[in-house]
């Protein structure tokens, strides 16, 4: 993008702080001192700049990237001091069955301790109707990546908040079935 207005910007801040949470918290993943409350914000921190470097090219106004800088290092260090990283924290390489573009359509499968797949899914989490459109989304992206046989619950990770959520495959089935009889 050549020229980017600074309100427009500012509009799409929180998505590249989303991505660059994501892109920290899936690149930490098998790596237990990647986990530390300073290395997954600055590595967080780097993406983000990365991020900005390439869509932005007139420059961003200091004080949204400060701004926005520390609002993505604060979550950062308030989700790695969460139980969710110290689960996360735990898996060894050969737990990671795929991350990234090879995990697509999530950004990770690991293998649970009962030797079935978990899908990990960091998004940023909607309320309402749009949390269950996403649902929906992944029921699909399930369905095409060749069923559930395989998997066994979706673990969906907000990265600026924290918030996760355990969710069983044939639970997102009722849920899915519940909707379309409303």
């Amino acid at each position: 993008m050549a020229s980017m207005d600074q309100l427009e910007l500012a509009a799409r801040l929180p998505r590249f702080r989303s991505r660059a949470a994501r892109d920290a918290i899936v690149g930490a993943l098998g790596y237990p001192n990647r986990w530390q409350e300073r290395s997954l914000a600055a590595a967080a921190a780097d993406r983000f700049e990365a991020l900005l470097a390439e869509e932005v090219r007139d420059g961003i106004r200091p004080g949204l990237l400060f701004d926005a800088r520390d609002a993505l290092a604060a979550g950062m260090r308030s989700f790695a001091r969460g139980t969710l990283a110290r689960r996360l924290r735990q898996l060894r390489p050969v737990q990671i069955l795929a991350r990234g573009s090879k995990a697509r359509p999530f950004d990770a499968l690991v293998r649970a301790s009962d030797g079935r797949s978990v899908a990990v899914v960091v998004r940023p989490m909607p309320t309402g109707e749009a949390r269950l459109d996403i649902y929906r989304a992944l029921r699909g992206a399930i369905e095409r990546a060749g069923g559930s046989a395989a998997l066994a619950a979706l673990l969906l990770v907000d990265p600026l908040t924290g918030a996760s959520q355990s969710i069983r495959l044939d639970e997102i089935a009722r849920l899915q079935r519940g909707s379309t009889a409303a």
